[in-house]
């Protein structure tokens, strides 16, 4: 798909490329600079698609896409077990839930695990190190298929690798999506809550005709929750924070 924009001019991508700020103003032509480790951009049009690193770039983000350390596994088996065509959702709690999503090779990749870190708030909110493993999640994987699903007990499915990572989660729990309240020409495209991979396609369609046709936002067939505006930034409530207090205390904000 890149390539085929390339070759019909008018599309410059730089990968591995590090957005390090964006100014704070536009200038006289309505022009923001994005500061790379390659150097600037200017631009009248700027999609911030960072999600969890948001804050990092725009300051009015701080506490309201918050990163959030989760963990996922692969699991695998060396023998054929029961295959699975879905993908799943295992919750055990309003808090408590594990994501699975089978492959065609067999083997499953599972992530969740919050019954083993989720009380201890360090561990995950509004943390970015993903360097090193989430060690109270480490043996929760083990045995997982032979524990939930039937037809597995002798599969000897066993856990592959497993991995730390770092999500986006919008405070109230909703994608922010659309124009930047007061900051003409500048859009925002995060704050996924753990549920991207199903909503970003569709969701980029509807900001590109916004982007390209200066189509407004509630004639893009984008969901009128996800859009941002002004009260949002100013009183979204925490969700992010009300499931951990629920978690901790048995109670909400």
């Amino acid at each position: 798909m890149f390539s085929k924009a390339i070759q019909k001019g008018g599309l410059n991508i730089q990968t591995t490329t590090l957005a390090t700020s964006i100014s704070a103003t536009a200038d006289e032509e309505g022009r923001w600079t994005v500061s790379t480790d390659r150097g600037s951009v200017k631009a009248r049009k700027v999609i911030v698609a960072s999600n969890s690193y948001t804050p990092g770039l725009l300051p009015e983000y701080r506490d309201q896409i918050i990163p959030y350390r989760a963990v996922a596994c692969h699991i695998e088996t060396p023998k054929p077990a029961p295959l699975l065509v879905n993908t799943y959702a295992l919750r055990f709690k309003d808090w408590d839930f594990d994501y699975l999503i089978p492959r065609p090779d067999g083997s499953i990749i599972v992530g969740g695990a919050r019954s083993a870190y989720f009380r201890d708030k360090e561990i995950w909110y509004n943390n970015t190190d993903d360097s090193k493993l989430i060690e109270q999640a480490r043996g929760y994987f083990d045995g997982y298929m032979q524990r939930n699903f039937r037809g597995w007990e002798d599969s000897g499915a066993t856990v592959k690798e497993i991995w730390t990572g770092i999500m986006g989660y919008s405070r109230d729990k909703i994608p922010r999506l659309g124009p930047i309240p007061g900051k003409k020409g500048m859009f925002i495209m995060a704050g996924w809550t753990g549920h991207g991979m199903p909503q970003i396609f569709l969701t980029a369609k509807g900001m590109a005709s916004m982007i390209i046709d200066d189509v407004e936002y509630g004639n893009t067939g984008l969901p009128r929750v996800f859009e941002e505006t002004a009260e949002r930034l100013r009183n979204a409530p925490n969700k992010v924070l009300s499931s951990w207090l629920q978690a901790t205390h048995g109670s909400r904000l």
